[in-house]
């Protein structure tokens, strides 16, 4: 039987420089608590450090400044347990991390008994013969990756901004954004942001489970296909006895599909299936319903179960049309269940700077916004986050497709490092298998602009290539093992033919010759753009000022305010704001550093809306030669 203990709640925090004895000394019982408070996990350091008076939200202002000294401390979370007899009792014990942020040395009792360099994937370490009777003493050292990335190389991975050898983000597998995008401020976080918990096994144990539909062509029957992927935690053979249950979206149980197997030692992959006749399709919204089937995987060994999952699916089918287009090039149309699907709504970014600090309350809130506005899809973009199964869970009941990139995004990777792949192949093995179930999840894209940085910024002529093997042959072979129910594109943009990547009359777009390109401030532009399929572009504009004010301080309230400059990041990107005064002088005859913030922010909200209206209406009334309006951005950070 598998059973597993809490481990979430209030824990012991410290920071250190590392100056004065090493990091482990810090780990030990024993070690000096009076610099320590309490922290929450799931938490954030930050979040902590707000908690206790000793920064101030770092989100406000420019107080994440003054808070940089954070990301360049070590970090270390104790607390101490007491294990249940049942565990010390069993056959393999493991810690469970859901997420660590970023580098993470973990000690239980003193001894080292695992590290972890992925926030994207859990840490699982085995401390069978570690544990002991009574209290244990449990220790986690993390550093934001600063540190850990010190030694790599830099300044081949991202010749377009001068700040990538220094912070080297392309070697660090968390959220890029973190770092400072076009958009947003450098916040890096740190902490053990998802819950923590002892896990025992005796026989068998479910570590995964995928679950695909597959649709016959007649609509009349569909099969749900599971995949169990088992370990057996013993040095022996054992027999399983796994079913999957199947119930119907009004309870309805469906025939079970039952299988006694033989078990080897370690880890295996056994398949089972469900046949469903006169299947309840699954739709975005508006093109039909949402209904969703219940799926149960057991394992049972001897008379007993021994563990088990549940989640929800949908049945339904995806493909990408690419025909040839009659006038030049190919269309690039979704199609859900054989239908053409015309995908309307906008980029997802992550809800939070500190994304620890985000709860399923606050996705409900914004898909209901997008369900508001008429959204039937989002891209979630490269340089983020992983959706979480609250997130999709959202999606699948209100009919929202989701375009998801793998978390790569506008620089090179160094794939050419076999301990940097081997981890890319894990997490990308995970994450496929993890988010299987659910149906809004549409299209698996290898990564963001990369394959237009090849084209247009220069990335082919450094010394890391920009890494096809990754995107074209690495990943696209993982996700047809493990997720074949989704077609899989290999960057976005990305054009197939091998012509620029960003062309309108084949593949995905990114019609940023608005804004950013050639047209910058003449939004009628977008009145002849035949892109196929504009994922990314629009109009840049300025927040609400309720929003506004939520980062501004009274005294800074005003355009281009040290605060203003911060947020918007114009370090980097003071061509953006160039850019703004451009669209006020052109269409309004108006000067931005001339007016309140109540005004500015109306006025550039009225241009971005009707720069949205010209870029919308057009691909609307393309339909389908143009299949989606899909714009930057939907939410902010």
């Amino acid at each position: 039987m598998v059973g597993t203990m809490s481990l979430d709640g209030t824990w012991k925090l410290r920071g250190i420089d590392g100056r004065r004895g090493g990091v482990a000394s810090y780990c030990m019982e024993g070690a000096d608590e009076r610099t320590c408070i309490d922290a929450q996990v799931p938490g954030e350091v930050h979040l902590d450090l707000m908690r206790c008076g000793q920064i101030d939200d770092p989100r406000w202002g420019t107080n994440a400044l003054r808070a940089r000294w954070v990301e360049e401390q070590f970090w270390i979370y104790h607390r101490t347990f007491t294990v249940p007899p049942e565990a010390l009792e069993a056959e393999r014990v493991w810690l469970v991390f859901e997420g660590l942020d970023h580098f993470a040395e973990i000690y239980l009792n003193n001894t080292l008994v695992g590290t972890h360099t992925n926030i994207f994937y859990p840490c699982r370490v085995d401390v069978t013969d570690v544990l002991r009777e009574g209290e244990n003493y449990l220790a986690i050292s993390l550093d934001g990756g600063l540190h850990w990335a010190g030694d790599r190389p830099g300044k081949e991975y991202d010749p377009r901004h001068s700040d990538g050898p220094m912070h080297k983000r392309m070697w660090l597998r968390k959220p890029q954004y973190q770092f400072g995008w076009d958009w947003n401020p450098r916040l890096i976080n740190v902490g053990i942001f998802r819950p923590v918990r002892l896990e025992w096994a005796d026989s068998v144990r479910i570590d995964q489970i995928t679950v695909y539909p597959e649709l016959a062509d007649d609509h009349k029957s569909a099969t749900v296909n599971a995949r169990l992927h088992l370990e057996n935690v013993t040095d022996r053979a054992m027999h399983a006895t796994l079913t999957l249950e199947v119930t119907s979206p009004d309870g309805d149980a469906l025939p079970v599909a039952e299988e006694t197997v033989v078990l080897e030692p370690g880890i295996s992959t056994q398949s089972l299936a469900v046949t469903v006749q006169n299947p309840d399709l699954w739709w975005p919204r508006p093109y039909g319903g949402q209904p969703l089937y219940g799926v149960t995987c057991r394992v049972q060994v001897g008379d007993r179960e021994v563990d088990r999952r549940q989640c929800r699916t949908g049945i339904r089918s995806v493909r990408i049309n690419q025909d040839p287009h009659p006038q030049e090039g190919n269309y690039f149309i979704i199609e859900i269940n054989g239908t053409p699907i015309f995908a309307k709504g906008g980029n997802w970014v992550p809800a939070d700077m500190i994304y620890a600090d985000v709860d399923v309350e606050r996705y409900r809130k914004l898909i209901d916004l997008a369900v508001e506005a008429n959204f039937n899809t989002l891209r979630v973009w490269g340089g983020g986050l992983y959706l979480d199964h609250d997130f999709l869970n959202l999606c699948d009941e209100a009919g929202i497709i989701i375009w998801h990139d793998f978390i790569f995004a506008c620089a090179q990777y160094p794939s050419g490092d076999p301990q940097f792949l081997r981890d890319v192949r894990r997490e990308v093995t995970y994450i496929t298998r993890e988010l299987s179930p659910h149906p809004s999840l549409v299209i698996w894209c290898g990564n963001n602009e990369i394959e237009m940085g090849a084209w247009d910024w220069d990335y082919d002529t450094m010394h890391a290539h920009p890494d096809y093997a990754l995107y074209h042959m690495e990943i696209p072979r993982i996700v047809s093992i493990e997720d074949p129910s989704r077609p899989y594109w290999p960057s976005s943009p990305y054009s197939p033919d091998y012509s620029d990547p960003n062309s309108p009359i084949i593949g995905d777009q990114h019609p940023w010759h608005v804004s950013l390109g050639e047209n910058r401030a003449n939004f009628w532009a977008y009145r002849t753009d035949v892109s196929r399929f504009p994922n990314e572009g629009g109009a840049l504009g300025a927040s609400s000022p309720a929003t506004l004010r939520q980062f501004l301080p009274e005294n800074e309230q005003y355009y281009l305010s040290p605060s203003w400059e911060y947020h918007d990041n114009e370090m980097v990107t003071r061509s953006h704001m160039l850019l703004n005064e451009e669209w006020f002088d052109r269409w309004l005859g108006l000067n931005p550093g001339d007016m309140s913030l109540d005004d500015y922010a109306y006025y550039s909200g009225l241009l971005q809306a009707e720069a949205l209206v010209e870029y919308s209406n057009n691909f609307r009334r393309r339909m389908f030669s143009t299949s989606s309006a899909i714009f930057w951005m939907y939410n902010d950070s």
